[in-house]
């Protein structure tokens, strides 16, 4: 396979799924594209739906600490065995066809969902849209979190061009639901608003007020428009006024999922839903007194959010920060954000080959006048940064999921 490399194009995912008999046509799905909060909105409406006794499988990217956690079934990941059985199965397609990655991921979660008969999957795309490995999918719902930069190589810089990628998963007979999205963007999207089969722009739809935002979960109240129905008092086990949004987009596809299904809305299970969902690595406190955040922000939009709760959680804390990236990431215009928020940056490497060398972001740091430490191992790197804490400041470990995945192995 070819590991690491990222090669768009639906012919192979087409051949491998013909090859196991078109195991994406045998659930209904749900699909979610979107540059930030992908992971999470989808995390929401399986959890959702599965709390209304619904079996959802969910397909995310990547994974944290184990390859299992991309394909699950309501909480339970798929075992070792049908990851084996399914790979020995496409093994030799996929090293004639040199498929990537991903598309032999996406096959085997396509083919576990069909053997196991999951009543819905909740389907994230890898990358854009357009040409992703997803997009052979007929999706009964289009989801579309929001969308900024990020993969500019494959994607480009250009916001409309950007949207137009993520938009064509919207496919003949998907309601498209979509997160408030930046004037660009929204314009490129007009031109699906009057589909027939329903365009929803969750600001429109739903209101959200009264935001709490703690260390270990969000509170807020949520107003339905179109059914005139709030919730008060939600509490969202994800922090970030930001999960908010996400989680109210959530729910607008998940409740009409099941109005189409003529399954009853329970309230009840809706909140319940809320209260567990657990998506790790994402401004996840790992540590407390001295605090120690784990957040996955990759990318410029990412970070200006995360780096806005850093400003409003600890307001009277020294903020220190270890950051890696990959080397495809924008470090341009990430660099100058963090210097004006943090006290002390250290710099390591992602455990992976597109890995940004600790010793070239320095250099990037040198010429915006910031100070830093550069560590290459990503373990030593934390230790450094954890033992250097005093009782009045805060860690955030940010840049990529490949250093928060492996820094869990040894901390969680």
């Amino acid at each position: 396979m070819q590991r690491f490399s990222i090669k768009m194009g639906l012919d192979n995912i087409s051949k491998l799924c013909r090859f196991l008999n078109h195991p994406q046509d045998k659930f209904p799905s749900i699909h979610i594209a979107g540059t930030n909060g992908k992971g999470s909105t989808a995390a929401v409406i399986q959890k959702i739906l599965s709390h209304h006794g619904l079996r959802v499988g969910l397909y995310t990217s990547p994974h944290l600490v184990k390859f299992n956690e991309r394909i699950r079934i309501n909480d339970q990941f798929i075992d070792d065995k049908d990851i084996f059985n399914t790979w020995k199965n496409i093994r030799k397609l996929v090293f004639k066809l040199k498929a990537t990655f991903f598309d032999a991921t996406t096959a085997m979660a396509f083919k576990y969902f069909a053997d196991e008969q999951v009543d819905l999957g909740v389907i994230e795309t890898g990358l854009g849209g357009r040409l992703d490995s997803t997009n052979i999918l007929k999706p009964k719902a289009v989801v579309l979190t929001p969308i900024d930069r990020d993969h500019e190589k494959q994607l480009g810089r250009d916001f409309a061009g950007i949207a137009r990628e993520k938009a064509a998963i919207i496919k003949d007979g998907a309601t498209v639901f979509t997160a408030r999205q930046r004037p660009e963007v929204a314009e490129i999207l007009k031109s699906y608003q009057q589909r027939r089969e329903g365009f929803i722009i969750a600001s429109d739809a739903a209101e959200v007020k009264d935001i709490i935002v703690e260390n270990e979960w969000t509170g807020f109240n949520l107003l339905d428009k179109k059914r005139n129905e709030i919730f008060p008092d939600i509490r969202l086990s994800l922090t970030g006024a930001h999960q908010v949004e996400n989680a109210a987009l959530a729910y607008l596809c998940a409740r009409w999922y099941l109005e189409q299904t003529d399954e009853f809305f329970s309230e009840s299970n809706f909140r319940q839903a809320l209260a567990s969902v657990y998506w790790p690595g994402r401004l996840q406190r790992i540590a407390i007194a001295p605090d120690v955040i784990f957040d996955v922000s990759h990318n410029e939009a990412g970070f200006e959010i995360s780096l806005n709760y850093a400003r409003s959680q600890y307001p009277a804390h020294n903020r220190v920060l270890l950051l890696g990236l990959l080397s495809d990431k924008d470090f341009n215009r990430i660099v100058p954000l963090t210097g004006k928020i943090f006290n002390r940056i250290y710099l390591t490497e992602p455990l992976n080959p597109r890995k940004m060398e600790a010793s070239a972001l320095k250099k990037i740091f040198d010429r915006h006048g910031i100070e830093t430490e550069a560590i290459r191992s990503p373990h030593e790197a934390y230790n450094t940064a954890v033992s250097s804490l005093t009782e009045n400041e805060v860690l955030f470990v940010m840049g990529s999921h490949f250093l928060i995945g492996e820094l869990f192995k040894t901390t969680i």
